[in-house]
């Protein structure tokens, strides 16, 4: 016999249950245990530890990054966009890059003076000294004079490669000895390019000597 209350079970025909206490009226003989609220408790439970399981397989989603929103990061980049260090222009450095190497042709040069000498022997040529100062010293130029007497021309003006010396001076010889003393004289002066930098045309003596202009 099973006591209806607690479904301990009683063997025999006892009047009250041996475990509760409670009559076992008129002496019903229960071959069954009677459905209990344990059975009811034993169901919350498995409920709740699968509840408590699936919370957290989610929570391990969540920390994987499974479900992670982009909204997060889409407002991130937006106020990044706003933010006034965004705005800013960060100077590259040119210091890595190399400096150029200076120029030995001048790009602009001038005939500051000098002086033409001629000897009085029929086969001395004429020769020119041209000051363009020290600062073009070492600079590569191409130097063309023209010599002429009475309108007429001496030479045909060759064009001769020079390097300025140290103390800022061309010296240019003439191809040729003249049978006649130039009186006038036009220097140019080109770069390595052919391209005239600068020109000045000379008045001189038709005579032996050095002359200076």
């Amino acid at each position: 016999m099973y006591c209806p209350k607690c479904g301990e079970e009683n063997k025999g025909n006892p009047t009250y249950c041996k475990k509760c206490g409670t009559k076992l009226k008129n002496k019903e003989i229960i071959n069954e245990p009677p459905k209990t609220d344990d059975n009811n408790k034993n169901k919350i439970i498995i409920i709740g530890l699968v509840a408590v399981i699936v919370i957290l397989i989610v929570g391990m989603l969540f920390v994987g990054g499974v479900f992670k929103s982009e909204t997060p990061q889409a407002n991130a980049s937006n106020s990044k966009n706003t933010s006034p260090s965004s705005s800013v222009d960060v100077p590259q450095s040119s210091s890595s890059e190399p400096s150029p190497a200076p120029s030995s042709t001048p790009s602009s040069i001038s005939i500051l003076g000098g002086s033409f000498s001629t000897g009085s022997g029929d086969a001395d040529k004429t020769y020119a000294r041209i000051n363009v100062g020290t600062g073009h010293a070492g600079e590569n130029v191409i130097v063309q004079i023209y010599y002429s007497r009475d309108g007429k021309s001496l030479n045909n003006g060759n064009m001769v490669p020079a390097t300025v010396h140290s103390d800022g001076y061309l010296e240019i010889a003439s191809a040729d000895a003249y049978s006649l003393y130039p009186d006038h004289a036009t220097i140019n002066i080109y770069d390595s390019n052919s391209k005239l930098l600068t020109s000045r045309s000379v008045s001189l003596r038709a005579a032996s000597g050095t002359q200076t202009f």
